[in-house]
């Protein structure tokens, strides 16, 4: 499997990966989310975030979009669509921008980890 593919199958795999663990840490709560199901979720997908980075090998960028857009689609189809006032689009902005940054700088560190392991395979 080429390199690109195998970016493209892990990013895919990522994104619904992420919708998933929405849907079982938040999806079956229809009132304000508990600190114990955030840091749950929140360490599944940092965990698969940086699994598929290893798998992958590349594609800080393209993971972490794939692992936030795949978990903003839920949020915003199931938790936003309660909303009227119209704030859950300053909802979706932070949520979008804060996984981002978060899972870029998550997996660049992973990445600089990786290089300097010296099981790392060439």
């Amino acid at each position: 499997m080429s390199s690109l593919a195998r970016l493209g199958a892990a990013a895919l795999a990522l994104g619904l990966f992420a919708a998933a663990i929405w849907l079982v840490w938040f999806g079956w709560d229809d009132v304000p989310y508990d600190v114990w199901q955030v840091i749950g979720c929140g360490l599944f997908i940092c965990v698969a975030s940086v699994a598929a980075r290893v798998w992958a090998g590349r594609g800080v960028v393209v993971l972490a979009g794939a692992a936030t857009v795949g978990f903003a689609i839920p949020w915003g189809l199931y938790a936003a669509s309660t909303d009227d006032s119209g704030l859950w689009v300053v909802g979706l902005v932070l949520l979008l921008a804060g996984s981002f940054i978060g899972l870029v700088v998550l997996l660049m560190v992973a990445g600089a980890v990786l290089r300097r392991s010296p099981h790392q395979d060439a």
